[in-house]
């Protein structure tokens, strides 16, 4: 088998784009003796050998041509394992599956990635903030996201890394780092989906076409949600608030046409039908938020049932050649969103209407 380890060593450098001289370095040796290896004229010391798996992120027995196809296939039970606790929005489980993932592979950098991802989200409840901060888990999350910047070759990867990075270092004091991040990013109308958007042509230049709107109507409709609950809450009205939320939902119903065909995206106008009908509530129009309320239980119902099925195509002329499939998407909660639902009406801000025979029964359809 030790025949063979130059091929896999030239191969995964290769995969990985890992010049000679880089692995040259970490082993401490000329690049000139990898040439040798992977041209089969010299072979490594056989004390080398657990270090060139641990730089690659592969075991010795990989290294050497053994049992690699079992690697990889366990590999792909991990990640179905990964795909379905990330259906459940279950998290904690997901940062154990990380964990012994990379015990076996400490190299495998979508791996660090998964782990990176899987703890920053673990701030859900105030309890898993609490869990968090005791446990330095976002410390935990940069430190990877810097390690795979440092050592990972794979743009994607880096990518992702880049993202978590510019999202956590402005909580650390980082911010200016952060923003040198961000600006080393591609720009916007150069990323590959509006680029693919002008290689295709006939019916997959329209599929890229209705999913580059899917994405920047929901882009434009969460910054319209979010600009009215972060830097621009307290200089808002209520009046203006509300106005953010209803142009929100307008780009989601104008693209869908109808809050019944948005499938995913139930869960958004869910969400911004809870807010309103909180906005109405401190206006005083017990009416409106009732309205609200329901139209928010409407579309918390509809996104669960979409939750459990498989493959859905849109039904809206602007997107029908897109498809949403619940089984590739995930969360970080577990909560359905009818009982995420359930529990924001416990808020003292639903007093006005609390003792209505609307609320009430709305409260005893939640409950069942």
């Amino acid at each position: 088998m030790i025949l063979k380890i130059g091929e896999m060593i030239k191969s995964l450098r290769k995969e990985q784009d890992i010049t000679q001289e880089k692995l040259a370095a970490y082993l401490n040796i000329s690049y000139q003796a990898i040439s040798k290896w992977e041209n089969g004229t010299a072979y490594p010391d056989i004390t080398l050998v657990p270090q060139i798996a641990n730089f690659f992120g592969v075991s010795s027995d990989e290294l050497l041509g053994i049992n690699k196809d079992e690697h990889t296939a366990e590999l792909k039970v991990y990640e179905e394992k990964r795909r379905k606790l990330n259906q459940l929005g279950k998290v904690m489980p997901i940062i154990e599956l990380c964990r012994e993932v990379l015990q076996k592979y400490p190299r495998n950098y979508e791996w660090m990635l998964n782990l990176a991802y899987a703890l920053t989200s673990y701030n859900c409840t105030e309890d898993q903030v609490e869990y968090s901060k005791e446990h330095h888990f976002i410390e935990e999350a940069i430190s990877l996201c810097e390690r795979i910047r440092e050592d990972c070759t794979i743009d994607h990867i880096r990518h992702g890394a880049t993202q978590i990075l510019c999202y956590q270092y402005p909580n650390l004091g980082k911010k200016e780092l952060a923003i040198e991040l961000a600006c080393q990013m591609p720009q916007m109308i150069i990323c590959q989906e509006l680029l693919l958007e002008h290689i295709y042509d006939g019916e997959e230049k329209v599929k890229q076409s209705q999913e580059n709107l899917i994405l920047m109507v929901d882009n434009c409709a969460l910054s319209l949600s979010c600009m009215s609950a972060g830097v621009l809450e307290k200089s808002l009205t209520l009046d203006e608030k509300i106005q953010y939320i209803k142009a929100s939902n307008t780009l989601y119903q104008t693209i869908f046409l109808k809050d019944e065909d948005s499938l995913f995206y139930n869960c958004r106008l869910s969400f911004n039908y809870r807010r309103l009908a909180t906005f109405y509530c401190q206006k005083g129009d017990s009416e409106e938020a009732l309205k609200y309320l329901l139209l928010a239980e409407k579309c918390a119902s509809n996104y669960d049932r979409a939750y459990t099925e498989e493959e859905q195509h849109y039904k809206s002329i602007f997107v029908n050649h897109c498809t949403h499939n619940s089984k590739q998407c995930g969360k970080n909660y577990e909560s359905t969103e009818r009982q995420i639902l359930l529990e924001s009406m416990q808020n003292p801000v639903f007093d006005l209407v609390r003792e209505t025979e609307e609320f009430k029964s709305l409260l005893k359809k939640l409950n069942h």
